[in-house]
């Protein structure tokens, strides 16, 4: 998240990209399996049960959307915000289609950005909708007006979303998901905003503190039950840290993790202290955290740019954390077709690749960041050939790891 203003499977998404093409394929004329290394035949690992009972969730790739709420500000608010220069205004001249559309389209990771109002309001009269005379609805005034989190890429600016209160967006979420009990994991990633915007009349911001952070925990906990989520008790068990547990490759099956959500706080350091407060670890918590490689509360790592940190990712992965890493930011590789972050992402290895660019932006170009449309991305370097399947004679749809999943 850029806070301006004037100023799937590295291992198994092929796998089970042939699980979805199998039920199209004739018992009478088997289709020939051709792997992206080299020819063989699809064996018992293209076997959802097996996959089910043998594939680790560190194990899986998905694509995810960063600011997956953002809507782009309509042509009010973007003559006001291009005051503040070109480049400013194109990094924030893009939107997401809603939550429930990205997950119909196999994203499987969400990202939002979060503010506290734990009154109501605070949030509610944007000082950019004041000078760009940006005509407020009903509808958001009263949402805005409601006491809870509020999603907000940046505050008083860049404020439009599919979805204002976290509460919905989290609702949302959670009635796909019970629509689609067989789909992989979705990892929720949050991110606290609590920085003044500089600008006239900004809103000054409720500090993300401890309160603020068990605020925030209720308000998952409200929406999405134990049974319902993959938590850190669950990945630490006996072990002495979640670092450790991770390293032990304790993550849970892909059978036991479908149908669930995976929250992570990745966030800066004194945030995720917050979170923890006087805990020994998380016990107890909803939410992962994100953190550094040797930290004992590590079990996620965050690393913005894969091809300077391509490395440091791939040893991550090799270990046991999962990685979330970004394909592009700001608009500037879709607004030049440049695919080369894109592409050390997916080479890195890393679990979770988030983009602005799911789906191309017709208003920008026909970069996109996919599974589907990158097939290089379906197998890494440190995969075995039979790992990777596809199947040619069918008709059907090539479908991403997300799809196949859900058949």
């Amino acid at each position: 998240m850029r806070r301006h203003f004037l100023a799937a499977s590295a291992l198994v998404p092929a796998t089970l990209l042939a699980i979805s093409q199998l039920a199209s394929v004739s018992p009478a004329a088997p289709a020939v399996a051709q792997t992206t290394q080299s020819a063989g035949l699809c064996d018992h690992r293209c076997n959802p049960q097996w996959l089910d009972l043998n594939l680790r969730f560190d194990q899986l790739r998905l694509v995810g959307t960063a600011e997956s709420y953002k809507q782009r500000p309509n042509s009010a608010l973007m003559g006001l915000i291009r005051m503040g220069g070109k480049k400013d205004a194109e990094a924030l001249d893009y939107g997401h289609p809603t939550l429930t559309a990205q997950l119909d389209a196999d994203v499987r990771s969400l990202q939002f950005d979060v503010a506290y109002d734990p009154e109501g309001g605070a949030y509610r009269n944007p000082a950019g909708a004041s000078m760009a005379m940006d005509l407020l609805s009903d509808d958001y005034i009263r949402a805005m007006s409601k006491p809870g989190f509020k999603v907000i890429h940046v505050l008083d600016v860049d404020y439009a979303s599919s979805c204002l209160a976290l509460s919905d967006c989290l609702r949302q979420v959670a009635a796909w998901s019970k629509a689609h009990p067989r789909h992989l994991p979705i990892v929720i990633a949050l991110k606290t905003n609590d920085t003044k915007t500089p600008m006239p009349g900004a809103t000054k911001p409720r500090d993300c503190d401890e309160t603020a952070m068990n605020a925030l925990e209720t308000e998952v906990r409200a929406v999405f039950a134990p049974g319902q989520m993959i938590t850190p008790d669950q990945l630490q068990g006996r072990h002495n840290s979640l670092r450790e547990a991770a390293l032990a490759h304790a993550w849970p099956k892909l059978g036991a993790a479908r149908g669930k959500v995976i929250f992570v706080l990745d966030d800066d350091a004194a945030k995720i202290k917050a979170y923890q407060g006087v805990r020994k670890s998380l016990e107890g918590r909803a939410m992962f955290v994100t953190g550094d490689d040797t930290a004992p509360l590590t079990a996620f790592l965050s690393v913005d740019d894969p091809q300077k940190s391509g490395a440091r990712i791939g040893q991550a992965v090799r270990s046991g954390l999962m990685v979330l890493t970004r394909a592009d930011a700001e608009t500037r590789e879709a607004r030049e077709n440049k695919t080369a972050r894109r592409d050390a992402a997916f080479a890195s290895g890393a679990q979770i690749v988030q983009t602005n660019f799911a789906a191309a932006d017709p208003k920008i170009g026909n970069y996109r960041v996919s599974l589907e449309s990158n097939q290089g991305a379906l197998c890494g370097a440190q995969l075995k050939s039979e790992h990777c399947v596809s199947f040619e004679g069918s008709d059907a749809p090539v479908r991403t790891a997300s799809a196949a999943a859900t058949l």
